[in-house]
């Protein structure tokens, strides 16, 4: 395959709760794509200001409420960065409309409110994933 024509395949998924996250990148395995697994918000901002990283990603699942700083802020510096580069869905415990809009006004395709259903986040993450190779 030339180079630069691969597909993207990689999703990267930043959330606090180990538990969550191993249950997400299970998921995004076992529907063949390559997982990055981020916890702490300093980290994600660090890996995801890093153009190498992002080139191959075709999600970004991002959660708000991160021990050392807002999700929102990671959306906002990365779409600064690299605007509408990968399809971003936020996934959050912050369920209010107050907080939804926020976050899809600063660049989020979708949200998606914690506790949440395994099977329909998927469902949108892959529908996302499959408009992005269109």
């Amino acid at each position: 395959m030339a180079v630069g024509t691969h597909k993207k395949n990689k999703v990267i998924l930043v959330d606090d709760d180990e538990d969550l996250l191993g249950l997400l990148m299970s998921a995004f395995k076992n529907k063949g794509f390559e997982v990055h697994g981020i916890s702490r918000g300093q980290e994600a901002m660090t890996y995801l200001m890093d153009e190498k990283n992002t080139q191959s990603a075709c999600l970004l699942v991002l959660d708000r409420m991160l021990p050392d700083m807002d999700g929102l802020q990671i959306l906002k510096t990365f779409q600064a960065r690299f605007p509408n580069r990968v399809p971003i869905l936020m996934l959050s415990s912050l369920s209010a409309e107050k907080d939804m809009l926020a976050g899809l006004k600063e660049g989020a395709v979708d949200y998606v409110a914690k506790p949440f259903s395994l099977p329909i986040l998927m469902h949108k993450a892959l529908s996302l994933i499959a408009k992005e190779h269109d």
